[in-house]
Parts: C-alpha cells; sequence; structure tokens
C-alpha cells in the first residue's frame, strides 16, 4: 500500500522536517532508505505505507493526520536509481548541452561541474562570520568555533562557506558527528563511542589513544570536527564534553605542531540558538584562547542589501542566468523577511529546482 502527504499538509511537514535541520541524506543514512524516497515524503509524492511510517516517528509527525491514501497512478518505485528531471536540469546549469533523457542514461559529469548553482548561493552574505573565521586561523593553527543561529538560519550553508575559506584545504572528508542521532549525545562515552568509528578505531580504544590518533593524522592533513545538533545535548553535557575532548586535544595538539599551514578545527553547529546563549559552556574571550570554542556572531536574516548585491553579481555570471521575477524584493516577500532557509528554496524554485531533492546533497 503506497501513501503520501496530503497537499494541504506539505508545508507542515517541511517545516518539521526543517526544524530539525536534516538532510535528506542524512536523514535517509539515519533511517537506512533511499534518498529518493526522503525527497518523495517531503514532496508529498506516493512511498510506501512502511516507510511513510518510519519517517513520521523520526519526524515527530502525526500519520493519521497527514497520510492521504489515495490511488496512486504511474508513480515509479521507491528503489528507482535514475536521475530525476530535476537532478538534470541542474547538471545543465552545469554546463551540459543538452539535458539528458531518464530512457538514455549517461555517464554523469565531472564533479565539478554540476554543483554550480549551490556555490552561487554560498556566496550569500555571512560577510561578518567569514571575516572573523579567517582572523581567528590566521593566527591559530587549532580553533573552536560555535555555528549558531535561530532555526533555519543556514547554519549549515554557513559552515560549508567556513569550510572553503580554510588556505589549502584538500578534500578531506570532515569528522561529523550527529549528536542527536541514536542518542549519542546524550552521554560521554556514546560520543567517545562514536568517535572511535569515525577515526577506525577499535571500540574499547582510550581517550588518550583517540587523541593520538587525531594528532597522527594532523601531521599529513587538516583534521576537522562537526558535531551537528549540538543543542539536543542535556544542559551541562557539551560542557563536559568539551572539557574531557576539546581542552586536553588541544593541549596535546601544541606539543605536536605539523609542517606546514594544516588546520585543526572543531565546528559546533546549534540549530536552534540555544547554546550560543547559555551560561553552561564557556567560550573563547579572544583569539588567544583555542582550548574554548569561538563564538561566532549568530545566523540572522539576510538583509534586503545582501540579497541586492548578490543578484548583481549573479548577473555577472557566464555559468547561470538569472531567472525572470527574481529579485530581492520578491525574495524577502516570500521567505519570512529573509529567513535563510526559505530564500534558498525561493531561489531553487525560480531556478526550476528542488532544494530537497537536489540541492540538499551538497551540504557537509
Amino acid at each position: 500500500m503506497s501513501v503520501r502527504v496530503a497537499p494541504q499538509y506539505i508545508r507542515e511537514v517541511k517545516q518539521a522536517y526543517k526544524r530539525r535541520c536534516h538532510t535528506q541524506q542524512r536523514l535517509a543514512e539515519e533511517l537506512g532508505m533511499n534518498r529518493d524516497t526522503i525527497s518523495k515524503f517531503v514532496n508529498g509524492k506516493f512511498i510506501s505505507y512502511s516507510y511513510f511510517e518510519e519517517i513520521c516517528q523520526k519526524l515527530g509527525l502525526n500519520l493519521e493526520k497527514i497520510a492521504d491514501f489515495e490511488i496512486e497512478e504511474n508513480e515509479p518505485s521507491d528503489s528507482s536509481e535514475r536521475l530525476s528531471s530535476l537532478e538534470e536540469r541542474l547538471l545543465g546549469y552545469g554546463g551540459l548541452s543538452d539535458l539528458q533523457s531518464p530512457s538514455n542514461p549517461v555517464e554523469p559529469p565531472p564533479q565539478h561541474r554540476f554543483p554550480v548553482l549551490f556555490d552561487r548561493i554560498l556566496e550569500i552574505d555571512f560577510k561578518e562570520q567569514s571575516q572573523r573565521f579567517k582572523q581567528v586561523i590566521e593566527l591559530q593553527r587549532t580553533a573552536g568555533f560555535l555555528v549558531h543561529g535561530e532555526p533555519c538560519y543556514g547554519q549549515q550553508f554557513l559552515l560549508n562557506r567556513l569550510l572553503r575559506l580554510i588556505p589549502g584545504r584538500q578534500n578531506q572528508s570532515p569528522i561529523k558527528i550527529d549528536v542527536s542521532s541514536s542518542g549519542v549525545g546524550k552521554s560521554i562515552p556514546n560520543l567517545w563511542r562514536e568517535l572511535t568509528a569515525c577515526l577506525q578505531l577499535a571500540r574499547e580504544a582510550t581517550p588518550t589513544e583517540i587523541m593520538d590518533r587525531v594528532c597522527d593524522r594532523w601531521q599529513t592533513q587538516d583534521v576537522i570536527f562537526v558535531f551537528y545538533t549540538v543543542d539536543y545535548m542535556p544542559p551541562g553535557m557539551l560542557s563536559e564534553w568539551l572539557q574531557e575532548f576539546w581542552e586536553p586535544l588541544v593541549t596535546r595538539a601544541k606539543k605536536s605542531l605539523p609542517q606546514g599551514d594544516k588546520h585543526l578545527l572543531m565546528f559546533l553547529v546549534d540549530n536552534c540558538g540555544s547554546v550560543g546563549q547559555s551560561s553552561n559552556v564557556r567560550l573563547a574571550e579572544n583569539f588567544e584562547q583555542p582550548e574554548y570554542p569561538f563564538r561566532l556572531p549568530p545566523a540572522s536574516l539576510f538583509p534586503r542589501e545582501a540579497l541586492d548585491e548578490w543578484i548583481d553579481n549573479l548577473s555577472m555570471s557566464s555559468q547561470l542566468q538569472i531567472p525572470t521575477g527574481l529579485t530581492a524584493k520578491v525574495l524577502l516577500e516570500r521567505s519570512n523577511n529573509g529567513v535563510p532557509h526559505y530564500v534558498y528554496e525561493e531561489i531553487c524554485r525560480h531556478c526550476g529546482l528542488s532544494w530537497e531533492g537536489v540541492l540538499a546533497k551538497w551540504l557537509i
């Protein structure tokens, strides 16, 4: 039996999805599903009842309220691995001369060609945060940062932008831990165990062995930790974790500085703005305290002048054309006065793309 989100509840579902600041890829991985299934759910397409039920439980949604059991017609199966038409359009924005037909699949283009729109979206505002970040990493080889703001204020986009500012950074993937997943952030032992898995150490590895592995890796590459949704951690837990993990790691790292311009960095992503307002977590008071996370300016509403500047810059791009009707005024009116996540959605809509279905997968 197939089921979908009833059209009148799609907006409510998307708001629930955004409040948790999931990306489709992360949610799919947590539930063991195909990302395409998550995209269909969020956008009101038919999926199997068992998947629908599981996603509702994960997002805290009332299944009986939002479900539509109408008979679906000609709906492709959840297991389909072909590119959707929206994804094909994205490839087109990256420079393909012709859209490829789903019935005639071809090899995908080089990776650098198709996230063009994503790259342009990363250029919107966040100037103050970017400037502070560059000031810190110019002075310190080790540093922690609190990326914070109200829900849907673009914390993940800000994180992606900051990562691109690291001098000489290669394409090593950050060590990513979602502390809201499977109770990871509910206890310190859970966090240590998650780190052992990320660093490919034995489950019983000690904190000292974990820090040794980190410092060994740092000798040859940047090491970057990203702790997502730290606002889900119980009061005092984040402070305790930083005292057990980050502060000793920074002390240990000072004794084994690598050659070259490699960085040891940590990002704490607060999706609700609660950590930045808490007195439980000690934050750096100046650039000379790498053992404490540095509080970046909070993510905030995009102002009119920032959107005007972005559209002006887009008009000079040879890879993208400004869609008809896309203006700063329109973006503000349709994004609750500049809420970043809604701005991104509106830009995608004007480009004929789906934010959830296509661009979110480029987030770190």
